[in-house]
């Protein structure tokens, strides 16, 4: 039964505590209806408790901080028209279920404290930059910063900064990619080069990125990462905790047009 700590003719003060939620002194008040059809009878409510007021605040914060990592994610990457509205959700697998299944897992799984790697190694349009960019914007719905990059663009923005008048410069591109949770490499293998400033600036920003979260992709096979040196080494770096995920066969955008055409 409990100790009734305080009355008046309307109100009793029926138990007093600390809350474990907000940390504020409660009270428990029964209290006496005194106007509509339940005038006369009695029923209990606290005062002092803000742990609704504070679980407004904080689903705010949330909510706030989801708008400020997927402004990062905008305002950060470098991805092509064709993907910006790529989702798991408009993905279709296809030949290409345990690839889906596998990307899914990766965001299940991810953990900021054991950083694993992804490469989505196969043919044209198989959906590789789909499922990358998937992960990247489900890990930052979670709260995970992620940048989603054309390796291509990447190099491109990197050498326009050597111009005196560039906006930005090339140490903050390149501290925007070490900082991040997530960082996906898109078409590795792409800029068309295979030694020199490419290969060696490549090979700086993934060994930057070396026990981080990364994912790459790439239409090269193995053999053709190995036909020089340079590329060698990058592609070695690219393996260190890496799960290899093959996705050869039939280009969608090609599979669309037979389908139209039929």
């Amino acid at each position: 039964m409990k100790k009734i700590i305080n009355t008046t003719t309307d109100s009793e003060i029926i138990e007093e505590y600390v809350c474990n939620g907000c940390g504020n002194k409660v009270q428990v008040i029964k209290m006496k209806m005194l106007f509509g059809p339940q005038k006369g009878q009695w029923f209990e409510t606290k005062k002092g408790c803000d742990c609704e007021v504070l679980g407004i605040i904080k689903t705010q914060q949330q909510e706030a901080k989801k708008a400020r990592l997927m402004k990062i994610f905008e305002e950060n990457s470098l991805i092509n028209p064709s993907l910006r509205e790529a989702t798991f959700d408009n993905f279709i697998p296809g030949e290409f279920s345990q690839s889906f299944e596998k990307a899914k897992k990766y965001v299940c799984d991810f953990d900021i404290k054991n950083p694993k790697n992804l490469l989505f190694q196969g043919s044209f349009g198989t959906g590789k930059s789909h499922l990358s960019v998937s992960i990247a914007k489900a890990l930052t719905a979670k709260g995970y910063t992620t940048i989603f990059i054309s390796t291509p663009k990447l190099l491109t923005k990197i050498r326009n900064t050597y111009n005196k008048n560039s906006e930005h410069g090339e140490e903050k591109i390149i501290n925007s990619l070490a900082m991040v949770d997530l960082v996906v490499f898109d078409d590795i293998g792409a800029e068309g080069e295979t030694s020199g400033w490419v290969m060696q600036k490549l090979f700086e920003i993934i060994d930057l990125r070396a026990g981080k979260h990364n994912i790459y992709t790439t239409n090269l096979s193995s053999s053709e990462f190995e036909i020089t040196k340079d590329m060698g080494r990058i592609f070695s770096r690219m393996l260190i905790n890496t799960d290899l995920i093959k996705m050869n066969g039939t280009d969608f955008r090609k599979r669309q047009f037979v389908k139209g055409g039929a």
